[in-house]
């Protein structure tokens, strides 16, 4: 492709892609192009949004603070509702 990329899948991967798209109904392309671009908006939105704050702000918060909020929140809500 001039503008875009081509990529090898290995046998397996293939047979489980086309697969897939049999089952859907769609092309093989079809169906990868729609994986590809639910994975990118999925995967992807979420650690961009905290890329670009973090470049905003310079604020970061190690992954164990997170989880530790995270389940300190989880355990007051289970508290509350006993």
């Amino acid at each position: 492709m001039a503008d875009g990329a081509d990529i090898h899948l290995d046998p397996e991967r293939a047979a489980r892609l086309r697969a897939a798209a049999e089952a859907a109904g769609v092309s093989l392309e079809a169906y990868a192009l729609q994986a590809l671009d639910q994975a990118l908006d999925d995967d992807w939105s979420e650690a961009i949004a905290a890329l670009e704050d973090h470049d905003r702000t310079g604020v970061s918060y190690a992954a164990e603070d997170a989880v530790a909020e995270f389940r300190a929140n989880v355990e007051a809500g289970l508290a509350k509702r006993k």
